[in-house]
């Protein structure tokens, strides 16, 4: 390494990998994935653009790590709150993991947001090897919805496969929502488990 090397490496280590990945994150819950580039990401962290490739080969490697990560968060929460709630009923369980979800995806992690914004929208490589960490969250979903159905408290008829994809819908739908100041996410859960899970309608309409 020459004395001109030695610098300019320790420079780069100062920008450590969880500032780049932390800062990427927000700008992809701002941008998307296709509007933010590698120059944009190396100015929110300070660096030149051809200094990330000293911590990333490219801007999909680095996208594919957030993404990643952000299922990774929200199944721990949830599988913590979960866990914290043992005793708790089906149902009542079901409800916990709305709410944590919610809270994830909403207060605690741009990672998990960015999942929701960009996914869709990375190249079908990535998503071919997300499947298999977004298939682990799936299973936890699979089980509060057996463990519900395994109890009764379920309409008869209704498919727990679509029922996890709705709850989903619902749940990751609120990124795009401007939502009201003055309700809270248990508000905002609530709300949607009633309708969900005990109708909208008037009883006996």
């Amino acid at each position: 390494m020459s004395q001109t090397d030695a610098p300019r490496k320790a420079r780069l280590r100062d920008v450590s990998r969880r500032t780049i990945l932390d800062r990427t994150a927000r700008l992809l819950v701002e941008r998307g994935y296709s509007s933010t580039s590698l120059r944009e990401i190396a100015k929110a962290v300070g660096m030149k653009a051809g200094s990330l490739y000293y911590h990333f080969d490219n801007k999909e490697s680095l996208v594919e790590e957030i993404l990643t990560e952000g299922v990774v968060h929200v199944q721990e929460s949830v599988g913590a709150a979960l866990d914290a709630a043992r005793d708790a009923g089906p149902m009542e369980r079901l409800r916990i993991a709305m709410e944590c979800h919610l809270r994830t995806l909403h207060e605690q992690s741009d990672y998990a947001s960015a999942h929701i914004r960009c996914f869709a929208h990375v190249p079908p490589e990535i998503r071919h090897r997300l499947r298999k960490v977004r298939e682990e969250y799936d299973g936890v979903w699979v089980q509060l919805l057996k463990d519900a159905e395994d109890a009764g408290p379920l309409a008869e008829g209704i498919d727990p496969h679509f029922l996890r994809m709705a709850l989903f819908g619902l749940l990751n739908w609120t990124l795009e929502w401007r939502l009201p100041p003055d309700r809270s996410l248990e508000d905002l859960t609530n709300q949607f488990y009633r309708i969900v899970f005990e109708g909208a309608a008037r009883d006996g309409s």
